[in-house]
């Protein structure tokens, strides 16, 4: 491989790493944020909502930007406000200040993730395409388990503020790097569909400020549905949509588009507060939390590359189904003995969750993206990771929501687990109604 194809898929590898990153570094420090900033549980679960929702809002033009103004100016672009919003939220001294910077932040990790898979498919082919893809994949997977150690690293040893401030310089290099390295691609002649998007983030926000934060909680609810009814209004004559309501025709993509949301709306809640019970109701450090987490995200990094087989062997429909009842297990599992303070028990169901957690995830991704035109790949394949970020933006939302009042822990962990329970049984009938009869029609 020539050097500077080895620059460029660096710069991929570690855009699409930082991105990731970003999104479990705040769990094992969300009490150090909390005390640092006097934030409540609204709040703190805002640092978290706010870059879902931008990172969702936005994932889903993102690629189509690279498309229409050139693959090198929209990665710079992209790189320039990730490292910024990052040093903002380090930065931070106020609730305010730190949820609208993680807003920016996300704006910057939308546009990047999809530019970085982009560069990587610009400038590779054939077998070697596929090998990087594959290295794309496992940076993904892996910066997940290394965000939740960095996390509770800095918040334990140094300051939480050290892992948002690191990003400025490293984006900052892998700016020099491009201006030196990507060629001008290409301009598209498109238009981006504005109006669309707008309604889209306006729709997303609403609805999760609605469940949690709102004073006039029906009326801003009832302002999202409306939103929504006249989002689907404006894709359905607009030439260039921002979500193609062709992509929801193919009742199995359908359905997992419906699955992704509502298993992350499930998941998020184990992310999010299974640090803090361990820092808080046991009594661990940040860093020590975050070590407890390792075993569950090795395996489901191992689990999750072998599961591409298991798709091929049994379909998405079957893996799905075993996903989703092992996530069912854990986070019942979890929600039992959450008052015992067995940190064996509680590693195990994470364990379980792991396993759940990758079969699932690889095979609603798979199925998420079965019979696409090429020419609606990109279309399709941001509308899945739009409905997997809001869907866990949607969850945390909920979760606050039906925590309010609780003071323990303990209690809004045990409430959140309930809460993803139901959520995965709706998920797991999602795949029931929706995804294995449109596979079994399929195949005839």
């Amino acid at each position: 491989m020539k050097k500077r194809k080895r620059i460029i898929l660096g710069l991929a590898l570690i855009g699409a790493f930082l991105g990731v990153l970003d999104t479990s570094i705040v769990y094992t420090g969300t009490l150090k944020i909390a005390s640092d900033l006097s934030l409540n549980a609204s709040e703190l679960s805002w640092v978290q909502v706010s870059y879902a929702l931008t990172y969702a809002g936005f994932m889903i033009v993102g690629g189509k930007l690279g498309d229409i103004y050139g693959r090198k100016k929209i990665f710079i672009s992209s790189l320039l406000i990730f490292g910024i919003g990052s040093i903002a939220v380090g930065a931070s001294v106020s609730p305010a200040m730190i949820i609208s910077s993680r807003a920016f932040q996300g704006i910057g990790a939308a546009i990047l993730a999809p530019t970085c898979l982009a560069l990587l498919t610009d400038h590779f082919e054939g077998n070697l395409r596929q090998r990087v893809i594959g290295y794309y994949a496992s940076v993904v997977g892996a910066g997940a388990a290394i965000g939740l150690i960095i996390g509770g690293f800095f918040a334990t040893f140094a300051s939480w503020r050290v892992g948002f401030f690191i990003n400025g310089p490293i984006s900052f290099i892998m700016i020099l790097f491009a201006l030196s390295n990507l060629e001008k691609s290409k301009k598209q002649i498109a238009k981006i569909d504005n109006l669309g998007t707008i309604l889209s983030i306006m729709a997303m926000v609403s609805l999760a400020y609605g469940l949690d934060g709102s004073k006039n909680q029906y009326l801003v609810i009832t302002s999202s549905v409306i939103l929504w009814i006249i989002f689907i209004f404006v894709e359905s004559r607009v030439s260039n949509p921002t979500m193609p309501l062709e992509i929801f025709k193919d009742k199995e993509r359908a359905g997992s588009y419906l699955s992704s949301l509502l298993f992350s709306a499930a998941g998020i809640g184990f992310w999010f507060y299974t640090p803090q019970l361990l820092q808080s109701s046991l009594g661990y450090s940040a860093f020590i939390a975050s070590i407890a987490m390792v075993p569950m995200a090795v395996l489901l990094f191992f689990i999750a590359v072998q599961a591409r087989k298991f798709i091929q062997q049994f379909g998405n429909g079957k893996i799905m189904v075993i996903g989703f009842i092992f996530v069912l297990v854990a986070l019942i599992g979890l929600m039992i003995q959450v008052h015992s303070k067995n940190i064996i028990l509680l590693i195990l169901m994470t364990l379980i969750f792991g396993i759940g957690f990758a079969l699932a995830f690889a095979a609603m991704a798979n199925s998420g993206l079965t019979r696409v035109k090429p020419e609606m790949m990109g279309s399709a394949s941001g509308v899945y990771n739009t409905a997997r970020q809001f869907g866990g933006a949607l969850g945390l939302a909920l979760f606050s929501a039906f925590s309010h009042g609780l003071s323990s822990i303990s209690d809004v962990f045990q409430r959140s687990m309930f809460i993803g329970s139901i959520l995965t049984v709706l998920g797991l009938l999602t795949v029931f109604v929706f995804i294995l009869p449109a596979e079994r029609e399929n195949s005839k």
